[in-house]
């Protein structure tokens, strides 16, 4: 199987153009149940390994994985959600321990889209001067920053600091709700800032025939990895092969994806962290 690659913007780093999402490795009743899941994605070839301090169990998890295997090639990330103070120490802190490792390559200010300004985490305690450590120390590689609902919040943000990479929605049903593509996505990657995509299958409401076109449907658009949850070796596999081999849709293709992923966007408007201001576009 060979998965394609790309250059992760200006950090230079070449990774799988579908990623491993760790959200999901909390849904498994065992350790070995996760590690496994992480043990056949990286066997086809999947390079990008996403996780965040948040997901519970999942850094200890991806962990226990990295422990059992060389891990030259892979990309780790994870997020941190802590603004400032003890309370970001004590997360980034965490995020070494669960990981087990040295060097950490991505660390993303989390949700940062819904904070009004970069002040705190500027402020000489705060997680960016902290993350700014770590990274002189030769122990966080790159910054970013991620977020869910604010795409206005991130084109300014991006423009007050110099991060390595945003992570945004990419999915078919955010371009119809809430588009981050032509928004936030399009200045970070005028910046060359790397673009990491996700919210891929919509929370898990893609229905099961259009998983394939949703991912190429992703995978289709300016960014360098598609981040796609995963906790069964079955799905890993599914994933796998869609992204081997992958072609981008063609505009006949995208269009009625896009049809059919506007009449699913009311039933599963919890699932896009749904806005009161916000309105579907046409």
């Amino acid at each position: 199987m060979a998965i394609p690659k790309r250059i992760l913007g200006k950090t230079g780093a070449e990774v799988t153009i579908l990623g491993l999402g760790g959200v999901c490795w909390n849904l498994v009743d065992e350790d070995r149940e996760a590690v496994e899941v992480v043990h056949r994605a990286i066997d086809l070839g999947i390079t990008y390994l996403d996780t965040a301090n948040g997901y519970k169990e999942s850094e200890r998890r991806l962990g226990l994985a990295l422990k059992e295997r060389d891990r030259e090639g892979l990309f780790v990330a994870t997020k941190c959600i802590k603004r400032s103070g003890d309370e970001a120490k004590k997360e980034l802190a965490e995020s070494f321990e669960r990981l087990d490792l040295e060097m950490i390559d991505l660390v993303q200010l989390h949700a940062i889209d819904q904070d009004d300004t970069l002040e705190e985490v500027l402020k000489a305690d705060g997680m960016l001067r902290l993350i700014e450590e770590y990274r002189e120390a030769g122990k966080i590689r790159f910054v970013g920053l991620t977020g869910h609902t604010h795409p206005a919040n991130f084109t300014r943000m991006i423009g007050e600091y110099e991060f390595d990479t945003i992570l945004n929605p990419v999915g078919a049903m955010n371009r119809v709700w809430n588009d981050f593509t032509q928004t936030s996505l399009a200045a970070a990657r005028a910046k060359g800032m790397g673009t990491i995509g996700m919210k891929v299958m919509a929370y898990g409401q893609v229905p099961p025939e259009d998983k394939a076109l949703y991912l190429r449907y992703a995978m289709s658009q300016a960014i360098d990895v598609a981040i796609v949850g995963m906790d069964t070796i079955a799905q890993v596999e599914e994933n796998a092969g869609g992204a081997d081999g992958f072609a981008p849709l063609t505009e006949e293709e995208e269009r009625e994806l896009l049809e059919r992923a506007l009449a699913l966007v009311p039933t599963i408007q919890k699932e896009l962290w749904w806005l009161p201001e916000q309105r579907v576009a046409g």
